[in-house]
């Protein structure tokens, strides 16, 4: 069984921002298999099950703030009996990536993102596989990243990014059904070349 888990902040206020774009992801890839969502308050997520053959998978996003990630992923590891470094996805937001690029690892670093430190700092590992889908602007921010984070995107972005969660979903399925060297390959093409 695979687990794939969509970080971000709970609550309408971070909903659409750029922090919140793993979510978004995991909710789309839902949307996709027509899931039905399950809030479970012991998990402090909700989770919907899929089947996308020869896999089951649950999806997942956490109730928790971002740099609390690690508790509520520990329990669904748990409660599911999910091996993380084979069966284990966590989408994240990169502001360090270009805005649209998308990148599928196999394993690495925190890369400084929050919500990954707080998932290895309880795993003890960071050997799990994590994708980032890139928010940063063509242009530098004035503002701190902080705050550039968790403001929303702007209409422009807003409308680039149904084709951008829609490349996600497939790299997500990709991940799910095929070798993760054969996802990757797929997923970290620049997107004119996928």
């Amino acid at each position: 069984m695979k687990l794939i888990v969509g970080l971000g902040n709970p609550g309408p206020r971070y909903e659409k921002t750029r922090h919140n774009v793993g979510r978004r992801v995991v909710e789309a890839l839902a949307q996709s298999f027509r899931a039905r969502w399950k809030q479970d308050k012991n998990l402090k997520s909700r989770f919907a099950e899929i089947e996308c053959h020869p896999q089951q998978g649950i999806l997942a996003v956490p109730d928790s703030f971002m740099n609390e990630s690690g508790k509520p992923l520990e329990l669904l590891l748990r409660h599911f009996e999910i091996n993380f470094k084979n069966d284990l996805l966590v989408v994240v937001d990169d502001a360090a990536l270009p805005f649209g690029r998308l990148r599928l690892r196999a394993e690495g670093s925190d890369g400084g993102h929050k919500g990954l430190r707080s998932i290895q700092e309880v795993l003890k590992s960071s050997s799990y596989a994590r994708f980032r889908v890139g928010i940063q602007p063509p242009e530098p921010v004035r503002e701190p990243l902080e705050e550039y984070v968790l403001s929303p995107f702007d209409p422009q972005e807003e409308k680039e990014l149904k084709e951008v969660l829609d490349r996600a979903v497939q790299a997500c399925r990709l991940w799910i059904s095929r070798p993760v060297d054969e996802a990757m390959n797929w997923t970290n093409q620049p997107p004119e070349a996928s």
